[in-house]
């Protein structure tokens, strides 16, 4: 794939001048005070050298032919050469303790430089002054000089490299096309890797240069291939070297870190891997490495938040936990995490067969069976719930049974209703009658505002915790999250079944955008959310950024080595029927607290009429019997406010007008 050219790219003769320092300043930076020091201690070795090697020959025997007259200048041009040498190889331009055998190369031969060269002043004295310089002072000189300037750069290196030719690493059969590489990171993991790379030909990677942030490390050699710059300059990088591939060789990096570093780089369409899981950066040399891709979570969103074991110890451990849905994306990660965080005994409630036996199937190759149980069965029936809580006696009920699909739901909006508003409330009455200690419904971002009947459901069932919890002593909260990475249906493996089939990748509209989090993140916060419910409150998770779907198809794509538009196109067709263009996780006049998890807010809601509310439950109720569609969709949207679900309506049809505009002129083109 060919690099993006950037534009006003400074002449190659300046862009290959080694860095200088700009003022006297500069000069005492840790770069330029280690080449300084290094240099001092050059010449102090070399002059140690050369007056052992004097002392060695001359101790029992007299010394040469006017020898003695030109020592002095003799001394001063033996102890110059080497330095001389060292600096015409670049050895002074290198970070030692990340060097490698191409280091080990030019150091070697600026010796073998500097015996031939004293062999030619040894002629030109004799043929000059008649002075008799002996050859074997010059060879004991350049071996003690070079043992002495070798001890402080390559003690490192040479035990490396040992352990190589005992293990026989080094290969000279190149089976592989050779992969131009950068490495990202110029520190000991990236130059093990990059000596790993050397040393291992076969494997295909050939390492032209490494990208690093730190100033001081710019213009050096690591491992023979120079710090070109950091990241602010990679377009130039890019253009001088012509990578086929950068591998970030960063083993302790946060995803704010990488994701800054992929936004970077992609918009090349260059391969960007990882090196796997490492325990040190010497195990990169000891075994097999296999690269990886990037992973599409840790480009979206924030850090991670950690985990306050006093919350989940509240909620669970040692606790009797219920998981209604516990078959599904997020409950079946509830009932994980639940059984990982030490509850005492999970009961998982679920209609979907498949899916309770798929986890069947996972749970009992990890823990006990007699940790769990599985329970077939829907919250639309009362009494098969009061049967369940009466047997098991949960102290803490997380509901996560819903439908949660959008356009289903549009087709199927009583079913909706019946599911995720009736049989939250049978739930609910249940858990209160077992004596349910804590109750915490999981929501969703489309509550806030809700442009489809889905949304709404989810927004009565927060009304119905906040309305319940008002006469309970059962500890009630409703928690709202965006969508979750990889969830069944989601857009993560929707777009990923279209990459593996050829394209197209198909986005909705190009300005759409959801907030995103990864399941296990998304569970373990509303674990800790269950120690903070108390009266019917709607917890609101930290999501972070929202990201546009579109660029989360380039990504996809990108992470797939194809690039976008080219090896798979992007087609636009229109928002479906009830879809938003953003989400929101709360309402406007709705304020937020911060609760004692920084990844958790608490919002203050406005007071809801029971008596009203509990009237228009019932003609729901009543209408949602009948079937009747075109009711309960104006039944619903008069209970919740019905403005969002007009302006998603106006969305929808100018982003249809938008997508039928872009196909004709697609069409027109081919």
């Amino acid at each position: 794939m060919m690099a993006k050219q950037p534009k006003n790219v400074p002449d190659k003769s300046e862009r290959n001048k080694t860095k200088r320092p700009a003022n006297i300043k500069a000069l005492f930076s840790p770069r330029y005070r280690g080449v300084i020091l290094t240099f001092v201690f050059d010449i102090a070795f070399c002059l140690a050298a050369f007056w052992l090697a004097r002392i060695a020959m001359f101790n029992q025997v007299d010394t040469p032919q006017n020898y003695s007259n030109f020592e002095i200048p003799i001394m001063i041009i033996m102890t110059a050469m080497p330095v001389c040498m060292l600096a015409l190889f670049n050895c002074y331009n290198v970070v030692w303790k990340l060097a490698g055998r191409i280091e080990f190369i030019k150091f070697v031969a600026s010796y073998v430089m500097t015996y031939l060269i004293l062999l030619i002043v040894k002629a030109i004295l004799f043929a000059a002054f008649n002075v008799m310089l002996w050859g074997t002072q010059i060879i004991l000189y350049v071996v003690l000089a070079l043992i002495f300037t070798a001890i402080p750069r390559f003690s490192n290196m040479l035990i490396g490299y040992i352990k190589h030719v005992r293990m026989g690493n080094f290969s000279s059969n190149v089976s592989k096309k050779p992969i131009r590489t950068i490495i990202y990171g110029a520190g000991n993991v990236g130059a093990v890797l990059n000596n790993r790379f050397v040393a291992n030909p076969d494997e295909g990677y050939v390492p032209v240069a490494f990208i690093d942030d730190d100033a001081d490390k710019h213009g050096m050699s690591v491992g023979g291939s120079i710090v070109a710059g950091g990241l602010n300059d990679i377009e130039t990088i890019i253009e001088t070297y012509s990578p086929d591939i950068v591998v970030i060789a960063i083993t302790d990096i946060s995803k704010s870190q990488l994701k800054h570093i992929y936004e970077k780089i992609s918009q090349y369409n260059i391969p960007i891997k990882m090196l796997p899981p490492i325990s040190d950066a010497q195990s990169i040399t000891n075994s097999s490495l296999t690269l990886h891709d990037i992973k599409i979570e840790s480009l979206l969103g924030r850090d991670e938040f950690k985990v306050k074991s006093e919350l989940v110890n509240t909620s669970v451990k040692d606790k009797v936990v219920m998981v209604t849905g516990g078959a599904g994306s997020i409950g079946s990660e509830l009932c994980r995490q639940a059984l990982n965080f030490g509850c005492k005994h999970l009961v998982i409630f679920d209609q979907n067969e498949n899916g309770m036996f798929n986890i069947d199937q996972e749970f009992k190759k990890k823990y006990d069976t007699s940790r769990y149980s599985l329970i077939m069965g829907t919250v639309r029936e009362a009494g098969k719930l009061a049967e369940v809580l009466k047997k098991f006696k949960p102290e803490t009920v997380f509901h996560a049974a819903a439908y949660k699909h959008v356009p289903m739901m549009e087709i199927a909006p009583t079913e909706a209703i019946k599911n995720n508003v009736f049989g939250t409330k049978n739930l609910i009455e249940q858990c209160q009658k077992a004596g349910v200690k804590r109750f915490v419904l999981v929501s969703t971002d489309k509550a806030v505002n809700p442009a489809n009947v889905m949304g709404a459901s989810k927004r009565l069932a927060e009304m119905l915790v906040q309305t319940r919890a008002a006469d309970s002593d059962m500890q009630m909260a409703a928690v709202r999250f965006g969508n979750v990475l990889g969830s069944s249906g989601s857009v993560i493996p929707t777009f990923l079944k279209q990459i593996q089939e050829g394209g197209p990748v198909t986005v909705t509209d190009r300005n759409i955008k959801r907030y995103f989090m990864t399941i296990p993140e998304a569970v373990r916060l509303v674990l800790q959310t269950g120690a903070l419910a108390s009266s019917g409150e709607v917890f609101v998770l930290d999501m972070g950024e929202p990201v546009y779907i579109y660029d989360l198809a380039c990504n996809l794509i990108r992470l797939n080595g194809l690039v976008p538009n080219k090896d798979i196109h992007i087609v636009i067709s229109g928002l479906r029927p009830g879809e938003k263009l953003f989400e929101e996780l709360r309402y406007d006049q709705e304020k937020v607290d911060k609760t004692m998890h920084e990844g958790i807010f608490v919002t203050k809601l406005e007071a809801i009429d029971r008596q009203a509310f509990d009237s228009d439950l019932a003609e729901l109720k009543r209408i949602a019997e009948k079937e009747d569609e075109s009711g309960i969709e104006k039944k619903v949207f008069e209970v919740v406010p019905r403005a969002a679900r007009e302006q998603a309506i106006k969305e929808r049809e100018s982003s249809m007008r938008a997508a039928r505009a872009e196909a004709e002129m697609c069409d027109n083109v081919a």
